[in-house]
């Protein structure tokens, strides 16, 4: 007894501090990641500056930056971030209710396929980058020459029944105020999860050292969203219907790792703003 009652409040407690997105016509509850907050509608400039940093596949329903550079946010000012959080899921996704038989589905395509996964999101990377150059190009009036230089995944660290979790190096070439060419690496883990019949992609975005902080963040976030999203009656049913649906699942690993590589570009699209305001 004592046990469930703490499970109660946890799960409470998860709610209390949990933000509502809408999935389709599925409401779900996505919990701040620890010291986090979320963006909201009016931090106008992070959020014209993040739309860019989505992947062209996918639509994000809501990010979080750290709860003290918030205020920074509110003055429609940039804060100098490196670490983030943002949920997201591929745009053929979001009206579609998926059974759990598909999800096991996605995960065991990623498990074995992610080599050919990571060649085919490097090519939808790069060409969102030709757009990227061109955006920074007109509204910074800097060439900054950004270019992929190789995405390294790691072996998958985490897998439950209903999330499945690996973290990717990913390695940009780009110049710097002389116009000399250098590389930025950061990291991403990635985190496939399956509530309510609905496959989200959460991504824990940090700088190159960060392996470790992003690992255990990300399964303490993706443990405390599964647990503010338990099935009701309705969507048992739609995860327990037998077959599939019409879905490329291969395709779908790889526009969860696009939102992986043009996200990390925050840290740099960040420092690039405060680099021309300071001067």
């Amino acid at each position: 007894m004592k046990i469930l009652f703490t499970v109660f409040l946890i799960l409470i407690s998860f709610i209390n501090n949990a933000n509502s997105i809408t999935v389709g016509d599925t409401e779900l509850n996505i919990p701040n990641p620890t010291n986090y907050s979320a963006v909201s509608s009016d931090m106008n400039a992070l959020l014209e500056f993040q739309k860019q940093l989505v992947g062209k596949t996918n639509d994000e329903f809501i990010s979080f930056i750290l709860s003290k550079d918030t205020g920074i946010a509110l003055q429609n000012e940039i804060p100098d971030l490196e670490r983030r959080f943002s949920v997201q899921t591929a745009k053929n996704l979001v009206n579609k209710t998926v059974p759990i038989s598909d999800f096991r589905e996605l995960k065991a395509i990623v498990k074995s396929q992610n080599n050919e996964i990571i060649n085919k999101a490097e090519d939808v990377i790069k060409e969102q980058f030709i757009d990227i150059n061109t955006n920074i190009s007109e509204k910074q009036k800097v060439e900054l020459a950004l270019s992929l230089s190789n995405m390294r995944p790691l072996p998958v660290h985490i897998e439950t029944e209903r999330s499945l979790a690996y973290s990717v190096y990913v390695k940009y070439n780009i110049n710097n105020e002389a116009g000399m060419p250098f590389s930025i690496i950061a990291i991403t883990t990635v985190t496939f999860i399956y509530v309510k019949g609905k496959i989200l992609f959460l991504y824990s975005f940090a700088g190159e050292s960060d392996l470790e902080w992003s690992q255990n963040t990300s399964k303490q976030w993706a443990n405390s969203v599964i647990a503010a999203n338990p099935s009701d009656f309705t969507s048992k049913i739609n995860e327990s219907i037998l077959g599939s649906i019409s879905i490329d699942w291969g395709e779908v690993g790889i526009k969860g790792l696009i939102g992986a590589g043009v996200g990390l570009l925050f840290g740099l699209f960040s420092w690039l703003y405060n680099r021309r305001k300071a001067s």
